[in-house]
């Protein structure tokens, strides 16, 4: 029998993050292959805001953190950006790669920063990966401004991330919890945020949340 995936990331309110072990045990780690994810109503408005920011500041240098299976990177290269797709899994590098041989993949640990920025980004996207580097959002946040206020082109952040009914949510819960808790911990220069409704069996308050920010 297949072990569920959430066992490798968090587990009673507690991080596990065996990503490795994950994506070679799981066939499907978070549903991501299934249409309700690829075309996921907040996936569909971080590619709408890329060509919107494409438009208005020339930015199309893109780096999706914690990529997956590929696909948001994938509809982001059709859309004619320079993509480049992003995790910490060996294995889910090789099989986005498989996947989409015309898009560019590269293992990265969230928290090589050096590495990370030297990619010189002009987005960078973070799509339902927040719970699971808490422990370096901190350091990420610094050096994000830090690369925004020496970049010679603004820099944005989409943020997509689900929430939960309080009392649910235990592992984070002393950052944010909620929408309104999110911007005020991230605290960047907003130009769209919000929540799409996402109800599930176990909890029928969840949020899909979503926020556009320039660092």
């Amino acid at each position: 029998m297949e072990k569920n995936y959430q066992d490798y990331v968090i587990s009673n309110g507690k991080f596990i993050g065996d990503f490795e072990a994950m994506y070679e045990n799981c066939a499907d780690p978070w549903h991501q292959s299934a249409p309700d994810h690829i075309f996921d109503s907040r996936r569909q408005i971080a590619i709408n805001f890329c060509n919107r920011l494409r438009s208005k500041y020339n930015t199309s240098k893109v780096v999706e953190l914690g990529c997956g299976f590929g696909h948001l990177t994938e509809s982001l290269r059709k859309n004619n950006f320079d993509v480049i797709g992003t995790d910490v899994s060996k294995t889910a590098i090789d099989k986005a790669s498989k996947l989409y041989s015309d898009a560019k993949f590269k293992q990265l640990n969230f928290n090589d920063f050096n590495e990370l920025f030297s990619l010189k980004p002009n987005i960078l996207i973070m799509a339902e990966i927040t719970w699971y580097i808490l422990e370096d959002l901190d350091e990420f946040l610094i050096r994000l401004k830090q690369y925004a206020k020496q970049s010679k082109t603004p820099v944005f952040l989409i943020h997509l991330l689900a929430t939960y009914e309080p009392g649910v949510q235990k592992y984070g819960a002393d950052k944010f919890t909620n929408l309104e808790e999110i911007i005020k911990y991230f605290n960047l220069e907003y130009l769209e945020y919000g929540f799409v409704k996402t109800v599930t069996s176990f909890d029928d308050k969840s949020q899909g949340t979503y926020f556009v920010a320039k660092a």
